[in-house]
């Protein structure tokens, strides 16, 4: 009788724990209002995506709050985030966008900067495309190009994206004498909004992973 009411205390216990210490999905973000915000980008603070090691695929995300850095503009304020090109960059594609959360997506703008914080390029909003659960576009840097600038696309915040996963799920029946599969469609509908704050992600893709160190002489 003892046991079973320890037993049952512990298991109460634990599940109280993890109910209190439960996160619930953050929502989309549909106002942003910071004023002290930097006429341009601080390259300084630029965050790194060279790995320690060569691998042939390297990420690196950053969530975006209401405390992230923000840029001042003509359009407005927004936060952002600026990362720091491979030294080795040749033989790199990148991925970068807004990643698929429960109930949001963060809304990217990509532009590329070279090394004095000058614009080299910008992606359009018909280059992005969802590749797997980032909203995202893919591309080479140039040997000219630096920094990547994520900044946020106002036109986009607010608008929403649905989806719907289509699976099977496959169900075995016995009867004692012979099996059968009994096979049923399942749907999964999803919606999501374009937020001023969410999580990037940048996929670097090395194809060459087998690099000697180049001679400075």
């Amino acid at each position: 009788m003892h046991i079973k009411i320890l037993v049952s205390a512990v298991l109460g216990a634990g599940l109280t724990a993890a109910c209190a210490t439960a996160v619930p999905p953050a929502p989309a973000v549909l106002e942003y209002a910071r004023q002290d915000c930097d006429a341009a980008p601080n390259l300084a603070d630029a965050i790194s995506l060279t790995p320690e090691k060569e691998s042939p695929v390297h990420r690196v995300s950053t969530v975006v709050t209401s405390q992230t850095a923000c840029l001042k503009s003509d359009g407005g304020t927004s936060p952002y985030v600026v990362y720091a090109l491979p030294a080795d960059r040749g033989d790199k594609t990148l991925i970068v966008g807004g990643v698929l959360e429960a109930f949001r997506i963060f809304a990217p703008a990509i532009i590329l900067l070279d090394s004095q914080g000058q614009v080299t390029r910008a992606f359009a909003a018909d280059e992005f495309l969802y590749r797997g659960p980032v909203y995202s576009v893919q591309f080479r840097p140039r040997e000219t190009e630096a920094y990547i600038l994520v900044d946020v696309d106002r036109d986009r915040v607010g608008a929403g994206y649905d989806a719907i996963n289509v699976g099977t799920n496959t169900t075995t029946i016995s009867t004692g004498y012979y099996a059968s599969n009994w096979t049923t469609g399942t749907e999964n509908h999803s919606s999501r909004t374009f937020s001023w704050e969410g999580t990037v992600l940048v996929t670097v893709n090395d194809s060459d992973t087998e690099e000697k160190p180049v001679d400075p002489a």
